[in-house]
């Protein structure tokens, strides 16, 4: 039986065995799943907001897209990765606080903060299940790279 790890909010997991990496209860966070073809590590991490610039201190900086992805990143590299042979899938990033004020579209900010600081490291994403209004969990296969995806009033899809 394949080893299964649950990564929680502002958490991120590096793995080379083979294993299914899961985060359970997406809803306006993405979770962002990295993955070294050759080298076959990947990363999967649970994020809450886009951006750490008005962040106290103290505050765990990996609930922060720009802090996680340059952790992770740097994690891989060290590990032997090369960052052109790193691809990536996010899902995630709902509307699921639609009537309330300043928090109403930070599920697209955090999809659009990912995407953005993705490019900044040349990482390509090669799919993506995010927007929308439903919650989801994930599981991540680090061996094959596939991504299962549960909406909770929807259907399991694959990326």
């Amino acid at each position: 039986m394949t080893k299964k790890i649950t990564v929680g909010m502002a958490e991120f997991k590096i793995i080379h065995n083979p294993c299914i990496l899961e985060v359970l209860g997406l809803g306006s966070c993405v979770a962002i799943c990295l993955r070294d073809e050759k080298t076959k590590i990947a990363a999967l991490a649970h994020i809450i907001l886009p951006d750490s610039k008005e962040a106290a201190q103290g505050i765990n900086p990996l609930r922060f897209v720009d802090k996680t992805v340059d952790a992770m990143v740097k994690s891989m590299l060290i590990l032997g990765c090369k960052t052109h042979d790193i691809k990536a899938k996010l899902c995630g990033g709902a509307e699921i606080f639609p009537n309330v004020p300043r928090i109403s579209d930070i599920g697209k900010k955090n999809v659009e903060a990912v995407r953005k600081k993705l490019r900044e490291k040349c990482i390509e994403i090669v799919a993506e299940d995010v927007g929308g209004t439903e919650g989801r969990s994930i599981w991540f296969d680090t061996e094959t790279g596939e991504v299962v995806v549960s909406r909770i009033h929807g259907p399991t899809t694959s990326i």
